[in-house]
């Protein structure tokens, strides 16, 4: 296991606009879970829950300028991009 850099969650939205991949890391390792499981209520498949997680933890990176923290908390903003792509993939389908 790697050791962790140091983000102060009051300074994560910053970190992460300005690309600070350890602050990547620390949203994965502290969100994943929680969106995982939501996932798995929508699509039922492990597997596809894990690609479709992946995409969206690439979405959310590329895109973490659109967030609007007057809108709402960032933990919302991210459950509805990976609602969104889950359902995506559905249609897809």
């Amino acid at each position: 296991m790697k050791p962790q850099a140091f983000i102060n969650p009051e300074n994560l939205l910053d970190e992460l606009q300005a690309k600070n991949e350890a602050a990547l890391s620390y949203l994965y390792d502290n969100y994943s879970g929680a969106l995982y499981g939501v996932l798995l209520k929508i699509l039922k498949e492990p597997e596809l829950c894990q690609d479709v997680l992946q995409e969206s933890f690439v979405k959310i990176w590329k895109n973490i300028d659109r967030y609007n923290p007057s809108k709402g908390a960032l933990y919302t903003w991210m459950l509805n991009i990976v609602r969104n792509n889950a359902i995506d993939y559905i249609r897809s389908k």
